[in-house]
């Protein structure tokens, strides 16, 4: 796989969610040499396009000066990439992008992990548009809540449709007052009663744009969880107890007392739930969370697995070289 890198060599990584698509580009050490963002309206399992993602490594590469040919290795995040039923349709999202070079194709969440966390041991929390916890111990052994069957109602979806329906079933209180207010004018209904008969008519949309609709409500739940209204807080801090959930039962396969704990994602890295991230106790007898800034982003992460897939060292030198780049901070 070594045989075709020379000094114009470069990796991918890919990071596509469910809001939006990073590229970024970077040489065997390290520095960064290009990175593109495009928001997206499509869940990446619903893309049947490939021409945006096309367009988009070609502004990449061009940012770079680089050629596709120049492209060593390919590692892709993919929301929806959750077991080997997905790998169809993740496999052609990623041969998509239209480069002659070995890819490798993994949640987004994986990505995530590495970026975080750097590829130490650790649990990250993700929770935008979706929803995962991941854990990587000590001895090597990957994790998620999925595995349990358990699932931490976090994304921002489920904010949104939780604080209407407590909104809706009556149960606001005056402290909701501007809860109340912008929700109304985010829907854009005058009064309650037209809210609810919207609602009852599922706003007229089909569940996927329900969905995100919903989702780009949440940025309003968390403002006003931080401002104090009942019901905001309601809703948030029951999502912070079942991540809290998922985060314990997985703290059981860590050897050490101390474990690394991190987040990744617009819902988790909101000032409510950073405050109740940080705040996370370990219900493991003899453990405890060991709250850890993000070090990389999820594109960061990505290749940081592209240099591990070709073999090369991915330690501090190449970490520290990343971090330089501003597009790969958190």
């Amino acid at each position: 796989m070594l045989a075709k890198i020379n000094a114009d060599s470069v990796v991918a990584g890919v990071d596509m969610g469910g809001t939006n698509i990073r590229i970024m580009l970077a040489d065997l050490a390290g520095n960064v040499q290009s990175y593109v963002k495009a928001e997206s309206d499509l869940l990446p399992k619903q893309r049947t396009d490939n021409a945006p993602l096309l367009a988009l490594i070609s502004e990449a590469l061009e940012r770079a000066g680089r050629h596709a040919d120049d492209v060593a290795f390919l590692a892709a995040g993919i929301a929806g990439l959750d077991d080997e039923s997905d790998r169809s349709w993740a496999d052609r999202l990623a041969a998509g992008f239209g480069l002659p070079c070995p890819c490798r194709v993994v949640n987004d969440a994986l990505i995530a992990h590495r970026g975080a966390l750097a590829g130490a041991p650790g649990i990250l929390i993700a929770s935008g548009t979706g929803s995962i916890l991941l854990a990587h111990t000590e001895r090597g052994q990957w994790l998620r809540n999925y595995d349990f069957g358990h699932y931490a109602a976090s994304g921002a979806r489920f904010l949104g449709y939780q604080a209407v329906y407590d909104v809706l079933a009556g149960r606001e209180s005056p402290g909701d007052g501007v809860l109340v207010r912008d929700m109304l004018r985010f829907f854009r209904t005058p009064n309650l009663r037209e809210l609810a008969e919207s609602a009852s008519r599922s706003f007229g949309l089909d569940p996927a744009r329900r969905d995100r609709l919903f989702g780009l409500f949440a940025p309003v739940v968390t403002r006003e969880a931080e401002a104090g209204s009942p019901i905001a807080v309601r809703v948030c801090d029951e999502a912070l107890r079942q991540i809290g959930v998922g985060a314990d039962m997985l703290a059981a396969f860590f050897d050490g007392p101390d474990i690394p704990i991190s987040q990744t994602g617009s819902v988790a890295g909101s000032p409510y739930f950073l405050s109740g991230l940080r705040e996370l106790v370990c219900a493991q007898p003899g453990r405890r969370f060991d709250w850890t800034e993000p070090r990389l982003t999820p594109a960061a992460g990505a290749v940081l697995i592209a240099y591990e897939s070709l073999g090369l060292s991915f330690g501090e030198s190449m970490a520290d070289a990343l971090e330089s780049s501003p597009h790969a901070r958190l």
